[in-house]
């Protein structure tokens, strides 16, 4: 009876980390103006903190994950990023200037780097096909968790530390934004020693006609060229949806206190009930709706539903003149743009070969962070710095980004659905 519900546990954990890392990671969005503010930076600068800075070393170091899930175990690499990106997310609270900060958000990006590569091929062989789905589902619930408490306890902790100025062991006399960065990292410590002692290491799957060998670089870069415009198209499509959703993940915050004169603690209710509550079940609706298809091409058809019913929500969130009827809108759209987050793990499963799916993983993390967090958040502070008179159009700003960027995903992804389908069938030993 244990052995049956453990695969369950394990993903669990898988998601917990997942939502840790969001949290860590996107908890600096809530902190803009105090940082801004502090060290005398312009949107520019910030958006260089929350997306360059981290995506740069998260890129590089996801192969190097990668390759380590596919030749080592991946149990270790979690408990070694996790702790990492702890570690660093509290180093950003003890940064007194904009190249200290980069440093500690670049390592961010190496320890993140190790979960999707490792977690990715972890359910894969814990979860046979029919219910991967599901598995899938419920580790992404970490990433819109992690993102409405990101929000929701950062705002709790900044109201606290705005109000009590508490003193902290060496940090007596920190601001309220480094002491929100040091509270909300070092917990991690305990969720990687949790990780180590209760999380075993799974039996790889191999395809009957599948060699247990760890792939070469060769081999990998050997399966994507052959393929090249099945991932050309659909990893450039499932890209440009993370411009959309990093782009708000760093500036709604902003967009929110600035044009609608939300406290932090607003905010933090706003976004916890919006990526924590109608962000989880979208997750899981996404998910269910995936299996009970049982189309090799679910994932792609269920993102494609989510695309169209998630566009005009949030542009209509970042142009409504009323804060009631943006905030409403907003938690309609992370229902409907959450439902993507489950597919997209899906989707590179089913395009990749068992022995090779860390480094897929890589790949596929690699890309779509240079465009969610590398390009996204600085593209959208152009836009308002330079194009719509300053800090108070950032509203316009994501409507923007998220119009442009939502209309390539959708045509990116209906070019490549039936290659992709195909190939997915191939790699299952089926008729193409």
């Amino acid at each position: 009876m244990m052995a049956r519900f453990y695969p369950y546990y394990v993903v669990a954990c898988l998601m917990l980390a997942s939502a840790l890392s969001f949290l860590d990671r996107l908890v600096l969005a809530l902190l803009i103006d105090p940082i801004r503010a502090d060290l005398g930076l312009t949107d520019t600068e910030v958006s260089l903190l929350a997306g360059a800075a981290f995506a740069s070393c998260y890129v590089a170091f996801a192969f190097v994950f990668g390759r380590w899930v596919d030749v080592r175990g991946r149990r270790n690499a979690v408990v070694v990023g996790i702790s990492l990106w702890s570690l660093a997310t509290a180093a950003c609270g003890l940064a007194g200037n904009f190249g200290k900060m980069f440093v500690a958000r670049a390592a961010v990006g190496v320890g993140e780097a190790s979960l999707n590569p490792a977690a990715y091929s972890m359910i894969a062989d814990y979860f046979p096909l029919r219910k991967r789905g599901v598995g899938m589902a419920i580790y992404a619930c970490g990433a819109s968790i992690g993102g409405g408490l990101a929000i929701l306890l950062g705002g709790m902790v900044v109201q606290w530390a705005m109000t009590t100025e508490p003193c902290l062991p060496l940090m007596c006399h920190a601001a309220p934004w480094q002491v929100v960065f040091v509270v909300v990292g070092l917990p991690g410590l305990l969720v990687a020693a949790l990780f180590a002692l209760t999380v075993h290491e799974p039996v790889r799957r191999y395809a009957a006609s599948e060699s247990a060998l760890p792939p070469s670089y060769r081999e990998v870069w050997g399966h994507v060229r052959s393929n090249g415009s099945v991932f050309a198209l659909m990893f450039g499509g499932y890209a440009l949806l993370g411009v959309s959703g990093y782009a708000f993940a760093v500036w709604g915050p902003a967009y929110f206190m600035r044009l609608h004169a939300l406290s932090p603690a607003d905010v933090g209710i706003l976004f916890g009930v919006g990526y924590g509550g109608f962000g989880t079940l979208g997750v899981l609706l996404g998910g269910v709706i995936c299996d009970r298809l049982r189309r090799v091409d679910a994932p792609v058809l269920v993102t494609l539903g989510a695309i169209v019913l998630q566009a005009p929500l949030f542009i209509g969130a970042y142009l409504a003149g009323s804060a009631m009827l943006a905030m409403l809108l907003f938690v309609a759209g992370m229902c409907a743009a959450s439902m993507v987050a489950g597919m997209q793990a899906a989707m590179v499963q089913s395009l990749s070969i068992n022995r090779m799916r860390g480094m897929m993983a890589a790949m596929y993390g690699a890309v779509v962070t240079i465009a969610g967090l590398g390009i996204a958040p600085t593209a959208t502070a152009l836009l308002s710095d330079h194009v719509f008179g300053g800090p108070t159009g950032i509203g316009k700003a994501l409507a923007v980004t998220s119009a442009a960027a939502l209309g390539l995903a959708m045509i990116l992804i209906l070019a490549g659905r039936s290659r992709a389908a195909a190939l997915a069938r191939r790699l299952q030993g089926e008729p193409a």
